[in-house]
């Protein structure tokens, strides 16, 4: 019986320890379609077949060589490409449409196949990524929680959102150890193209991209945004914390996440800013975010953990806006005004 998609994000890989150091694609929670039970795929488009190497010219000296035709498959108005010299390691499920919202799955081949012979083909080997089609309301959920492994990439015109699902753990396999070691870079290949593909799928296809990294500071935001019963607050030293009290958060979400890349950094404790800043807080999740005022800092986040059993936890992230104009702790400091207004305080 064909499992689904929502139930093989259960599966999870024991990699013996001397793998784990190795290179792998993922992030933070395993999940994703087993190498043994695909769905049926749809034709690829086939690719040009490149010319051989050793013909030869008129002249008998070899032809130059040629570069292999990228592969590219389609599925329901969508296209994915594979290099042409990735195109016999790779294996791409096209399935007909499903409940799972599932367009392209991915999976390197010769994981499949090692994994297969030795007959663990169901624990989801060699699995690179699933592309899915999700609603508003899924992908903001997505978003809100910040679930590992899973990253909303592109939107349509229709307003249908591509996720983009990951593993997050090993998922290389050979016959031995040795061959692992002799094939690293064929797997660290197939991560890489893994990587472009979210990076470049909403293009590509001609989709409204959206710049998503599962940092939490991002899941904050969209938590104040899309959660109607979030309970946050948003505070300076002027007048201290304020609930949002009726104010739309959208305009400052988007403005917040429009064009940016926000990614976690390391800050030395003697580089951390001085000064005021913004601060966004979930009193109920015990956890902060402050936005630094200070000059070539505004676009640094830090984020301030206080489980209630435990110390406090410090980490920082960092937001970079195509523009090159926005800063973060004055969109905060907007939205704060915004709050301000809306409590009557003068």
């Amino acid at each position: 019986m064909r499992k689904y998609f929502a139930d093989l994000v259960k599966i999870g890989i024991v990699i013996p320890a001397v793998i784990v150091s190795m290179a792998a694609c993922g992030a933070a929670t395993a999940q994703g379609a087993p190498a043994d039970d695909k769905a049926e795929t749809t034709e690829a488009t086939e690719a040009t077949e490149a010319a051989e190497a050793t013909d030869k010219t008129e002249s008998g000296e070899p032809a130059a060589e040629v570069t292999a035709e990228p592969k590219v498959y389609e599925n329901r108005g969508y296209k994915l490409s594979v290099p042409g010299e990735l195109a016999d390691k790779i294996t791409v499920e096209a399935p007909d449409l499903n409940d799972d919202g599932v367009i392209f799955s991915a999976y390197e081949t010769k994981s499949v196949e090692a994994a297969e012979a030795k007959g663990q083909g169901n624990l989801g080997y060699g699995w690179l990524f699933t592309i899915t089609e999700r609603n508003e309301e899924e992908a903001h959920k997505v978003m809100v929680d910040a679930y590992g492994g899973q990253q909303p990439i592109a939107v349509t015109a229709d307003g249908v959102y591509l996720i983009f699902n990951n593993p997050t753990d090993v998922r290389y396999e050979r016959a031995t150890v040795e061959d692992m070691e002799k094939d690293q870079a064929e797997w660290s290949a197939a991560c890489e193209w893994a990587a472009s593909v979210a990076k470049n799928f909403a293009k590509e296809n001609g989709l409204t991209v959206i710049g998503f990294n599962n940092t939490l500071a991002e899941s904050a935001l969209a938590k104040a945004a899309f959660d109607k019963d979030a309970n946050y607050t948003i505070s300076t030293t002027e007048h201290g914390p304020l609930a949002p009290n009726g104010v739309d958060p959208l305009p400052f979400y988007e403005k917040m996440t429009k064009g940016a890349l926000y990614e976690n950094v390391d800050v030395a404790e003697n580089e951390v800013p001085d000064g005021e800043y913004v601060v966004l807080e979930f009193p109920d999740e015990h956890v902060r975010y402050d936005f630094f005022f200070a000059e070539g800092s505004e676009n640094l986040i830090r984020t301030v953990q206080t489980p209630e059993d435990s110390g406090e936890y410090t980490f920082f992230t960092k937001v970079t806006f195509e523009d090159g104009t926005s800063k973060a702790s004055e969109i905060m400091h907007e939205w704060y005004n915004a709050i301000v207004e809306a409590n009557g305080i003068q």
